[in-house]
């Protein structure tokens, strides 16, 4: 945390009998297993009851103010993209494994559970009662970073079968191999080793030795990554926005895409035109159809190719209105397939430039950003009309 910070302490919401009586066992339980602790906390921060889908409670705390004052870290997340490049053309079976409750494997060191205390209100002996976590929280906004670097630090110790490899996005773990045999063993191992080192592992969400997986929100088969249908439809649904709250997430969304969408910023110039106007926003026919036209080209997005670094990449460039967009290829099979598709927004300097000038700043801007979704590689050839 921030050197010399006051207590922080926010009122607590009122929460439902419903949400109360959802949440009862929750925290029984985790006081059970000592990862809530009854204290007496200067600091405290507020909990709701989030609904799930199936009709259950979800314990959710709300730590903005806490992470308003903590001392950030250079995040070592991994980038999806950059994470699933490393997945070998040639590996044709996948298992996926989901860490349950994974922050909840790290002990929170004592001089730091009080930042993070709630009331909590004893439905059956009706009095009031504060909790503190003994164990990372979730919702804190360094979490994925800390545990991150602790599981890393722990799979050093595994080893899998030859020719098999085990990636990690937080505590999402995916294993892969071109032998079906060799990735049932790996698999198998490997959540042994887990469960010696006493973390859960979410069997509603294990994917077990399949040619195609859902990692990180992407399908992923032999050499190929898409977008899930389920991501898909959940943005298709998304109605017209009506504040700029709405643009935002809409923005959000399709940029989580943005590597399957060919023209990608030119596509979305209208939804950021409108954050530069006051509320309320004012939606036109004409945008409606440019979110029907934006929708139904994800709609219909590609399915990317892995890339296989040993060989040659092709970049082609253009620009378009001041937009350097692009696609980096490689050969397959005989023809040229997509492996990522790239667009960015010239600097105003550029965009009053001839369009021969456009045509090189627009190349240097791409082959910068395949660098951020894709590794390193040596053999890039650069095309422009």
């Amino acid at each position: 945390m921030q050197a010399g910070i006051p207590p922080i302490w926010v009122k607590q919401y009122p929460i439902s009998p419903e949400g109360k009586k959802g949440l009862a066992p929750i925290i029984e339980q985790l006081i059970k297993e000592g990862i809530l602790e009854p204290c007496m906390s200067p600091h405290n921060t507020p909990i709701q009851a989030v609904k799930k889908a199936e009709g259950k409670h979800r314990l959710v705390q709300d730590l903005r103010e806490i992470n308003k004052r903590t001392v950030t870290r250079h995040p070592v997340v991994p980038n999806p993209y950059t994470l699933l490049s490393q997945i070998p053309r040639e590996h044709a079976w996948f298992t996926i494994i989901d860490l349950k409750d994974a922050f909840w494997a790290c002990p929170l060191a004592e001089e730091c559970r009080d930042w993070f205390a709630f009331k909590w209100d004893l439905p059956e002996k009706k009095r009031k009662q504060q909790l503190r976590w003994t164990r990372l929280p979730q919702g804190f906004t360094v979490s994925p970073n800390l545990f991150g670097q602790a599981l890393e630090k722990l799979l050093e110790q595994f080893t899998p079968e030859e020719h098999v490899q085990v990636l990690q996005y937080v505590g999402d773990l995916l294993v892969s191999g071109e032998d079906q045999a060799k990735v049932k063993i790996t698999s198998i191992q490997l959540l042994n080793f887990l469960g010696k080192k006493e973390l859960k592992v979410s069997q509603k969400k294990l994917q077990f030795v399949e040619s195609e997986v859902t990692y990180v929100g992407h399908l992923v088969g032999k050499g190929y990554k898409k977008l899930s249908p389920e991501r898909i439809t959940g943005i298709l649904s998304i109605p017209a926005p009506k504040t700029k709250k709405d643009i935002r997430k809409l923005l959000g969304l399709f940029g989580h895409c943005r590597l399957w969408l060919d023209k990608y910023t030119q596509s979305v110039k209208f939804l950021y035109s409108k954050l530069t106007n006051p509320e309320p926003i004012e939606w036109t026919k004409e945008d409606e159809e440019q979110l029907k036209e934006l929708k139904d080209k994800l709609s219909t997005a590609p399915v990317l190719s892995l890339p296989d670094l040993k060989k040659e990449f092709d970049l082609f460039v253009n620009t378009e209105e001041g937009v350097a967009y692009g696609v980096v290829t490689q050969e397959w099979g005989g023809c040229k397939k997509p492996i990522v598709f790239l667009s960015k927004l010239l600097d105003p300097v550029a965009r009053g430039w001839p369009i021969c000038l456009q045509a090189i700043t627009a190349t240097a801007v791409l082959v910068e950003e395949t660098k951020k979704a894709d590794p390193p590689r040596k053999n890039t050839s650069t095309h422009t009309p």
